[in-house]
């Protein structure tokens, strides 16, 4: 495990408060909860809600208090107005002992009827301690407002601060509009397209990208957004990789 420096727990607290400072200036508040059963109760009951993915379920995986949480912005009228949850591992390759496994779509029971993975493309060995983040929604009266790329920015420095991640690494969608949506609205580095045909965590068919970002990339992500707000040169950040 690798610990954080002063300077970059220094930053990311800068970072953070610059962002809740933004969300007030909006007439929002952030907020951050351990319990993901609130997560999939909101997420399912929410306005165009649905049934979450397997990938962050409570009712199948081991996502607990510990080591998963969910941060949200509420408005003035008190109504949650955009989410997304994190879930820690502790692995030695992700995408091996995880998804090709089935275990990260239902991990609290052995499967009955598993199927081979069909991996689009080889993604590099993602090990160590982990962050995926998913299940990002928002509330019809503030879409086209930013808000998913501030949320999941929020949740993945969460994660590096509280769980100290070498990777943060998220599904999804593989289509061209997502993948725009990806890399330019939630700021995700790296992509591979990672599944096709039937996809675990719904049971259903379906083209899936993974993306992912180490450590380092994250803190240099923050450090050039507040350089870049506050007018000035970023600084020269130490990376971990």
């Amino acid at each position: 495990m690798t610990l954080l420096t002063k300077a970059e727990l220094d930053t990311i607290q800068a970072w953070i408060e610059k962002k809740v400072e933004q969300a007030a200036e909006l007439g929002l508040t952030m907020h951050v909860d351990d319990d993901l059963r609130k997560w999939k109760e909101h997420a399912e009951n929410a306005p165009n809600g649905g049934t979450v993915s397997r990938t962050l379920d409570p009712t199948v995986n081991d996502v607990r208090p510990g080591n998963s949480f969910w941060v949200y912005l509420k408005d003035a009228r008190n109504r949650i107005v955009v989410c997304h949850a994190n879930r820690f591992l502790e692995v030695d390759d992700f995408v091996q002992e995880y998804i090709c496994t089935h275990r990260f779509f239902g991990n609290r029971c052995p499967t009955l009827h598993h199927f081979p993975v069909e991996l689009c493309e080889s993604v590099p060995v993602l090990g160590g301690r982990i962050d995926f983040g998913g299940g990002t929604w928002v509330h019809p009266d503030y879409r086209g407002k930013k808000l998913s790329g501030l949320i999941s920015r929020m949740g993945r420095i969460l994660a590096l601060r509280h769980f100290l991640i070498d990777y943060y690494v998220g599904f999804i969608t593989a289509t061209g509009k997502r993948r725009q949506y990806g890399s330019n609205g939630l700021g995700l580095g790296n992509r591979r397209h990672l599944l096709t045909g039937r996809y675990p965590g719904r049971n259903s068919d379906l083209d899936v990208d993974i993306y992912w970002m180490h450590r380092g990339e994250l803190m240099s992500q923050i450090t050039q957004e507040l350089a870049g707000e506050s007018g000035g040169a970023a600084a020269p950040m130490r990376r971990t990789a």
